[in-house]
């Protein structure tokens, strides 16, 4: 993604944040269906097609349990205080386009578990979550800390926007970036060692909820992501702008 995008991009959700014209939507109890876009691996400038599924189970006191895209996270707590734990999908790296990266050893689907923790002030809220890979694929954790500003325009329109950045531990770094004869099957890159801890990325987000009447609504997504470090330069990463869009239908009741 050329700089200059890149730019507008942040300017435009930089804007949003600072001038809290930002909007959202709250949900209860609500299913949803929809489609988005996304690269066809975390480094990658070729998109692929994906599902979006969402569903959420509100009761008593404000606990919850919510499955959003690749997923499962349960709130024991209540509204201003949410804890819990959750389980996620991590997808295959196999079968991209980029020929370079498709000679080297697949990385399997794998599955991660870890806690959430968010805190709610008003329209501001901030999330802190720690996962772990649980199926043996690459043996490391990650953190993520973001922030988001909620609104509302009436009883239409809502958005949310919000930044985040993730750790990324050196097992985490090396599976997913490092190239190696470990690793490289027939790819000729060149060998690149990506085996320490650090930040490994930065982004900006958006959802967007229109409201067609008391049953249903549209839900739009925008997410940016901006890849930092040893995950910037890696020879595998094609584009360290990393962009995610999807819209979907959503039936509260």
């Amino acid at each position: 993604m050329k700089k200059s995008t890149k730019v507008i991009l942040f300017s435009v959700v930089g804007g949003l944040l600072i001038s809290k014209s930002a909007l959202a939507a709250d949900y209860n109890n609500a299913v949803g269906l929809g489609a988005g876009m996304a690269p066809d691996y975390e480094g990658s400038e070729d998109y692929k097609a994906f599902p979006m599924v969402f569903g959420r189970y509100s009761y008593g006191g404000g606990s919850y349990v919510m499955l959003r895209g690749n997923q499962l996270k349960w709130n024991f707590l209540g509204d201003s205080v949410q804890f819990g734990p959750f389980i996620q999908y991590r997808h295959a790296r196999d079968d991209v386009d980029n020929d370079q990266v498709d000679r080297m050893d697949d990385i399997d689907a794998g599955a991660e578990a870890g806690f959430f923790l968010t805190g709610v002030f008003g329209d501001w809220s901030t999330t802190l979550e720690f996962f772990a890979d649980v199926s043996g694929e690459y043996d490391g954790y990650l953190v993520t800390l973001g922030g988001d500003y909620k609104a509302y325009a009436g009883e239409i329109v809502a958005i949310t926007v919000g930044v985040s950045t993730t750790y990324a531990s050196d097992n985490y770094m090396e599976t997913y970036f490092q190239v190696d004869a470990g690793n490289r099957g027939t790819s000729t890159l060149p060998d690149y060692s990506a085996d320490d801890g650090e930040f490994k990325d930065v982004g900006v987000h958006m959802a967007a909820d229109y409201s067609i009447n008391d049953r249903w609504s549209i839900v739009g997504n925008l997410n940016y992501k901006l890849l930092l470090g040893d995950a910037e330069d890696s020879p595998i990463v094609e584009d360290d702008g990393q962009l995610f869009v999807g819209a979907s239908g959503v039936y509260h009741f």
